[in-house]
Formats: C-alpha cells, sequence, structure tokens
C-alpha cells in the first residue's frame, strides 16, 4: 500500500543522479531552430526554466551555474532530493536557482498571476521521462500546470517511453512492477527477485522471449542497472508507454503544438526513414498522426518532444541566419576515434559521413559558429557544392547524437559562468569523497561535470574525476595537459 504523498510513484529508494542535456535552453532552441520553428525569447531579465520531477536537480544545478542570466526553478516530491539539490547549491553559491519540493497537484492548483503564486511566467517546461511514470491524474495536473504558466511562445520539452517501440517489452516492466506491489519490503530487493526471474527465463527459453529480440535485449541489459535505475524506470504503478497521437491530444489543452524533436537528428526525416516511409508519414492525415506512423517505422522505445505554444514558423532567411551563428564545441580530444554511428537506416551516407573528420580538424582549434565551418569547408572539401549546407547540418547531428560534439555558449557567458560552475563541481566531487582526494567507491559518482563551455553538463571519466579531486585538493600537482580537456570545456 502506497503513502498518499506518493500517488503511486516509488519513492523509497532516491533516483538515479542523471543529467540530461536536451533540457538545456540553448539545445532546445537548436532542435526548434532546425525544424524551422522560433525559440522563445526571453524577456528583459532573461529565461526564466522550470523542471518537473528534478530528481537530485543535477541538470538543473548546471544549468543555474552556467547560465547566471537564467531563473531556474526544479521541483520534485521527494524532500530527500530537493534537500540535497538545496545543499549543493548553497556551497556553489548559486544565486539563481529555487528548489521547490511539492507535486503536480499542488503546483496545478496554484492558479494566481500574481507574486504570491509558487511559479512565475515560464520561457521553458522540461519534463524527463515523468510523463509516462505517473498516472492519468498526474499527466492532467502537468497539462493544467502548463496551460497556466507557459507563456506564448514558450517550449514544454516531454521525453516520454512511447508505442509501439515499448509493446513487445511490456511484459519486462509488469513482472517487476507486480512483484514490487506483492512482495513487503524495499522495492529494490523486491526487483533483483524479478530481476532474476526474468534472466533464468531467458536462459532458459521461455517462449516469451523466443523470437522477440526487443524483449530479450531489454531482459538482457537488466544484468547490470543499479537498484536506483531499476525501481524508478520500471516500478511505477502509473507507469504506461504512449503513443505521441495521444501525448499531443492532451497537450492540446494547453494551446501546445508539437514543434520538432530534441533529438536533433530526428528533424532529418531522410536520417529516419526511406522515400516511401517518409510519403507514408506525409500522407497521415495528422501532423500527430504523421508522428506516429514514423514510430512505427522507426520502432524506438523513448521520444523527445518540444511542444511549443504559439508556435511561429521561421522563414528560410531566419533559419539560415539562426543557424549561423550557432556555435559548437569538440568534446573529446583532437584526433579521438569516432563511435560507429548507426541509424534507423545504418550507416549515414558518405557525403554525409565525409563531413565528420573535416569538421572535427576545424573545431580542433577551439569552439567556430556554423558560418565558419561552412566558409571554411567549402574552400577545403573536395566537391563543396550546392547541396553541401544540408549535408553539413546532418553531418553535425549526428556528431552531436554521438556526443562528439555541442552547442556551446558566447565567449562572454562562458567567462560569466565560469566562477559558478567551478564551485559547483567543486561542491559535487566534495560530495564524493572519502578523504582528502580519495573518490568514495560507495558513494555514486555524477555522470557529468557542469560546463561553461556547453551551458549544462559534459561527461567526464572517473579518472578525469579523480585526478580534478586531487588538484583541487592540492595533493597532487597535475601536469598541464592532465586536466587539458576538462580546461577547455569549462569545467575548472
Amino acid at each position: 500500500m502506497t503513502t498518499d504523498w506518493t500517488r503511486g510513484y516509488a519513492s523509497d529508494i532516491d533516483y538515479t543522479r542523471g543529467w540530461y542535456r536536451e533540457l538545456s535552453p540553448l539545445w532546445l532552441d537548436t532542435a526548434l531552430v532546425l525544424a524551422g520553428v522560433a525559440p522563445p525569447q526571453a524577456g528583459e531579465r532573461g529565461p526564466v526554466w522550470l523542471e518537473l520531477g528534478c530528481g537530485h536537480g543535477l541538470s538543473a544545478l548546471a544549468l543555474a551555474a552556467a547560465r547566471p542570466d537564467m531563473t531556474v526553478i526544479a521541483v520534485d516530491f521527494n524532500p530527500t532530493h530537493i534537500h540535497g539539490a538545496q545543499r549543493l547549491a548553497q556551497a556553489a553559491g548559486l544565486a539563481n536557482i529555487r528548489l521547490i519540493e511539492a507535486d503536480f497537484a499542488e503546483l496545478a492548483a496554484d492558479g494566481s498571476n500574481d507574486a504570491t503564486g509558487l511559479l512565475p511566467p515560464l520561457d521553458y517546461v522540461v519534463l524527463h521521462g515523468v510523463y509516462t511514470w505517473v498516472g492519468a491524474e498526474s499527466r492532467g495536473h502537468i497539462a493544467r500546470l502548463i496551460a497556466r504558466r507557459l507563456k506564448p511562445g514558450g517550449a514544454a520539452y516531454l521525453s516520454y517511453n512511447c508505442l509501439p517501440g515499448w509493446a513487445a517489452a511490456m511484459p519486462v516492466q509488469f513482472l517487476l512492477n507486480a512483484y514490487g506491489q506483492a512482495l513487503p519490503g524495499p522495492k529494490a530487493a523486491a526487483g533483483d527477485q524479478a530481476r532474476d526471474l526474468l534472466l533464468h527465463l531467458l536462459n532458459q527459453g521461455a517462449g516469451y522471449f523466443n523470437g522477440n529480440a526487443a524483449a530479450s535485449a531489454r531482459a538482457d541489459r537488466l544484468r547490470g542497472a543499479t537498484a536506483p535505475y531499476l525501481v524508478h524506470e520500471y516500478m511505477h504503478s502509473g507507469w504506461q508507454p504512449a503513443y505521441h497521437a495521444l501525448v499531443a491530444d492532451d497537450l492540446t489543452a494547453a494551446k501546445l503544438s508539437y514543434a520538432g524533436s530534441a533529438a536533433w537528428v530526428e528533424n532529418f526525416p531522410d536520417l529516419m526513414m526511406t522515400r516511401a516511409q517518409q510519403d507514408m508519414a506525409a500522407a497521415a492525415p495528422t501532423r500527430a498522426l504523421a508522428e506516429t506512423v514514423k514510430d512505427y517505422v522507426t520502432n524506438q522505445p523513448l521520444r523527445r518532444d518540444i511542444f511549443v505554444r504559439g508556435p511561429l514558423a521561421l522563414d528560410a532567411r531566419q533559419r539560415v541566419a539562426r543557424l549561423g551563428a550557432l556555435r559548437l564545441v569538440a568534446l573529446g580530444e583532437p584526433g579521438a576515434a569516432l563511435p560507429d554511428f548507426t541509424l534507423p537506416l545504418g550507416a549515414p551516407d558518405p557525403e554525409v559521413s565525409r563531413l565528420f573528420h573535416p569538421v572535427l580538424a576545424v573545431l580542433a582549434g577551439g569552439p567556430a559558429t556554423l558560418a565558419d565551418l561552412v566558409e571554411h569547408l567549402a574552400r577545403t572539401v573536395p566537391d563543396w557544392g550546392h547541396d553541401s549546407a544540408g549535408w553539413l547540418l546532418r553531418a553535425l547531428a549526428i556528431l552531436v547524437a554521438g556526443d562528439v560534439l555541442a552547442p556551446c555558449l558566447a565567449d562572454a557567458q562562458i567567462q560569466a559562468a565560469l566562477p559558478g560552475v567551478r564551485r559547483l563541481n567543486q561542491a559535487l566531487l566534495a560530495d564524493s569523497l572519502v578523504g582528502g582526494a580519495t573518490l568514495d567507491p560507495e558513494i555514486r559518482l555524477p555522470e557529468r561535470l557542469a560546463s561553461a563551455v556547453t551551458g549544462g553538463g559534459v561527461m567526464a571519466s572517473v579518472e578525469e574525476m579523480g585526478a580534478l579531486a586531487a588538484h583541487w585538493a592540492g595533493e597532487v600537482v597535475m601536469p598541464p595537459d592532465a586536466l587539458s580537456r576538462l580546461a577547455r570545456l569549462g569545467v575548472l
């Protein structure tokens, strides 16, 4: 039996310490421009950004540190999560973040339009995963909250488990959650029992798994899953993947229209579908059904949707101007091997893949705008022609998807962000120390560190975090190149 405040959401174990790059306004703005839609236009006091279901608040904290010009608000109903995030915000001296313990019902009921309300008018509302982890009542609260608080032109980002991509593996979730409901004690222990049973069924050739590659792969991935991930990803009573068309219908009451995907590559239909498949999607009677047809083609289990309240289309001139000003930075060391890029249609088109290394060669010298890249590549890449700029956009979207590149802030913004980012990263690593500069193996390290360059978080290895902790503790004098990547990305 759940307590009233949980509303069926698992709360007996903390959520994973994750960071999600798609939550950044810079990321969302670029995705919207790629989709041909005008991004939100903030007021004189800067953008106002809200995350619903923030967990430990790491994405919100990184954004607050990297964007002192923004007002950052993060909400979670779990007091342990909010308390921990508040301590980090205080240690980092972040004055532009509000961390609120509340549930969606409380926020949706807060309908006042003056300064006494919990929430001001918003430019961005973001949710990672939450929408299909909660029940219908909570989803209604989310829609009402957005309707009351999101400004005209504002953007709402929702990542969520979707259908039909999840259909074949839904029985995996059912068994995990059913064990959690049926067995006494912590859900993590029940989840472990259900996982062991699923893996035993898989290994013993159970009929459900025979010929069901999606379910087999989903069960196999549970082997190394941590208890927090297992509980929060699978074990909520309101868990229910959704068709895009139904999510879009839910948000129509909030006057929201689907604008594009925060997964940049998905805004290029030719990277996702064959010409015949594109034609089938285009023939659908509504935009929502066209997107749903695309999901039948790709069979993806997760959507990353951006909805806009009163979207305005960019004309060709506006889109080119905004894209030309986009700055990009390479996240890895120069010369690092590229990952294998696999799209729904297989390997990228050769016209796209031939641009990967020339792009990285330019960015090895530091961040560059898209206009700079076009100017340089037009002079140096053989057979650069009329269609090459379009191929370049696709190449950049793929490199960004592979965490090879990221959008980055202007130099003045980077300089303003560095002090707060440094303090936050020091606080994050201090939370993970046993003593001195020794990282505690029992404490889950953050997946990313805050970056003044990207305006969010960047991946850091355990070795890099250990070296950085030693550097800040003054226990080790680091050689100049040991932390060069993190320094270049504005982490320290």
